[in-house]
């Protein structure tokens, strides 16, 4: 008789004993847990003022997509590719949400009064997004506001980021939408039997850490605050005089992040 808890326990012992799978878990891991710092540090700090809609605090999106890439890993831990590429792309559409709230709230003259009707169009979708009621806000829209920016400009164009995006984007949308065969689920025990397991860890790790080392870039580029160390605000904080230069020091997990994975996108990024 089928069982239907023994298929599914099968296919878990499967992943968890390959070491392409454990590898990736372990990356996944990192990414959630970097995260999770980062939404700590950046609490507070991470507030944006707009035109008409007022103060918006974007931490609420940091947090959900850590928790977002902590489902990603169970969908690893069960070898769904398909739901965890499905969930990949929900990630990288709110951490970079979270960097476009940014980059339109630098570009707002709050001290403005003006009717909805008169903001402009990024205004427009944080108001819609604030009321619940945001509807067809496409990810290369937002990605076109934040390349825009002046401090991310030169940097989007130099490490070539546009073009991995796009790519990176059909990928994740053919799983979305199950656009061919192989755009599904499948079990542990047929992805060996393919030979496939060791391709289908290094590619999904692979985006997986692209999106993030993208988004902490242009995090560093358009609000370096978030990143800053807390080393500053703990001395004024207990009456001492912080030490020269201290409130440009990056937070020391944020630094290791960036340096051990800064070949994502170059060699020079973190320079």
């Amino acid at each position: 008789m089928f069982s239907p808890i023994n298929h599914f326990e099968i296919n878990r012992n499967g992943v968890s004993t390959n070491q392409d799978f454990i590898s990736l878990i372990e990356l996944l891991t990192q990414i959630r847990d970097f995260l999770n710092e980062l939404g700590y540090l950046a609490f507070g700090r991470d507030m944006s003022v707009f035109r008409q809609t007022g103060v918006v605090n974007g931490n609420l999106i940091l947090d959900s997509a850590t928790r977002t890439m902590e489902s990603i890993r169970f969908c690893c831990m069960n070898a769904n590719f398909a739901d965890a590429y499905s969930l990949l792309r929900k990630y990288r559409g709110d951490l970079f949400y979270y960097v476009y709230l940014f980059t339109v709230s630098n570009n707002s003259d709050f001290t403005q009064c003006v009717d909805v009707q008169q903001l402009n169009e990024d205004e427009k979708n944080i108001w819609d997004w604030v009321h619940n009621q945001q509807k067809d806000l496409h990810i290369g829209f937002v990605l076109k506001c934040i390349a825009s920016y002046p401090a991310a400009r030169k940097a989007v164009k130099e490490f070539q980021l546009k073009d991995s995006s796009d790519k990176l984007a059909d990928k994740l949308n053919n799983y979305v939408h199950s656009n061919g065969y192989r755009f599904y689920n499948e079990s542990y025990n047929r992805l060996d039997v393919k030979n496939k397991i060791k391709e289908e860890c290094k590619e999904f790790g692979k985006a997986a850490i692209f999106i993030t080392i993208s988004f902490l870039f242009l995090v560093v580029l358009i609000k370096p605050l978030l990143i800053m160390s807390s080393d500053y605000t703990d001395y004024l904080d207990v009456g001492d005089t912080p030490p020269d230069g201290s409130q440009y020091w990056v937070a020391p997990f944020v630094s290791d992040f960036l340096i051990n994975h800064k070949n994502v996108l170059d060699d020079k990024c973190d320079s």
